[in-house]
């Protein structure tokens, strides 16, 4: 079986075109129903026209500048591939490499879309050129799922009102909301670095009162000087807004000193199993962490987990596979703890202590 879907998970060969890259892919799946014959004097159409027939029906176009997120591009691929093939239906993928995301590469890859006649596409580009969207002539024909951009991260959203869009993107806002209403009465403090996410995370917390901030990034592994003697973290509780290698590194620094923080959360960033490959028992037991990620219809998980698509730690092919559904079947009802709400995805919130090798659900 792994072996088969490495095989339909057909590697893109993309074509040079531009400033974009194209690649198209297209699957019919495998019928297990007998023929069955009849006489008729009715001419009929063939099976491959009612097959091209159907693909037309489920073109879906995948958008991404490979520059600044290959790895994703690459993940959210295979991510569509696995969904419409466990979903043994008709489809025809093609993909749009921006490269670089900017506006000229956004009219001449919506252009080539609407030339190429779709009107369902998962757009991997951030909040900052949505804007660019909503000038393309009949742009409210083309039925987007954004997977990295939550609604209500986006200014002025009311603006873009030729979009016919849903927005797939956690709500790091309110995993903040409920870490600290988890601890009320504590203390904040926040370590963050000057990556992109980490300079998102840091900006949702503007207007949260926290004690001490440090921007953590040119250390070199050397946390003593704010880790040591520093009474703004006594019982304090740290919000860790680093990624998953830093946040490493400051776990072990931390258990090291014998800081005195009271406790460690963090949001999305560090719900990966990476934690305990990277880390010691110690240097993690005071850890909790926030995970949106809901429940996965078993099938479809066995199928990500054969060709190495992990679901359950990536937010990302999560969203894609949400977004998926909702482009074929116009809503998303198989993920039961899921909801839609002003054309964006409701993810469910929980809270993990990580333990000695797992995460466990705080009830």
């Amino acid at each position: 079986m792994k072996k088969l879907l490495q095989c339909l998970i057909i590697v893109l060969v993309f074509i040079g075109c531009g400033t974009a890259n194209y690649a198209t892919q297209e699957y019919i799946p495998i019928k297990k129903t007998p023929v069955k014959y009849k006489k008729s004097n009715k001419i009929e159409k063939s099976p491959s026209t009612n097959l091209i027939e159907k693909m037309n029906d489920n073109k879906i176009a995948i958008i991404f500048p490979s520059y600044t997120i290959g790895k994703y591009a690459l993940e959210a691929t295979n991510s569509v591939n696995t969904y419409l093939i466990h979903k043994n239906t008709n489809f025809t993928l093609k993909v749009y490499d921006l490269r670089v995301q900017n506006r000229q590469n956004i009219f001449k890859v919506i252009a080539q879309i609407q030339k190429d006649n779709i009107s369902k596409v998962i757009a991997m580009i951030t909040k900052e050129d949505l804007v660019y969207l909503n000038e393309i002539p009949n742009i409210d024909k083309i039925q987007f799922y954004f997977p990295l951009i939550n609604k209500y991260d986006v200014k002025n959203i009311a603006k873009l009102n030729k979009l016919n869009a849903l927005f797939g993107a956690i709500n790091y806002k309110e995993q903040f909301k409920k870490l600290i209403n988890y601890y009320r009465g504590r203390s904040f403090v926040e370590f963050y670095d000057n990556s992109g996410i980490g300079r998102t995370l840091h900006s949702h917390l503007k207007n949260e009162r926290i004690k001490f901030t440090k921007k953590i990034d040119d250390n070199n592994g050397k946390y003593k000087s704010f880790l040591v003697n520093n009474p703004k973290l006594n019982n304090s509780v740290l919000l860790l807004n680093t990624p998953i290698v830093k946040s490493s590194i400051l776990l072990s620094a931390i258990n090291a000193q014998r800081s005195t923080i009271f406790s460690i959360v963090s949001t999305q960033l560090n719900y990966t199993p990476l934690l305990f490959s990277l880390t010691q028992k110690n240097d993690r037991k005071k850890l909790i962490v926030a995970n949106s990620i809901g429940k996965i219809p078993s099938e479809l998980e066995e199928y990500n987990n054969l060709i190495g698509n992990n679901l359950s730690y990536s937010w990302v092919n999560y969203s894609i596979t949400v977004g998926v559904e909702y482009l074929i079947n116009g809503n998303i009802t198989i993920f039961d703890d899921l909801s839609l709400k002003n054309n964006q995805v409701v993810y469910p919130i929980k809270l993990y202590r990580v333990k000695n090798n797992s995460f466990q659900l705080i009830k």
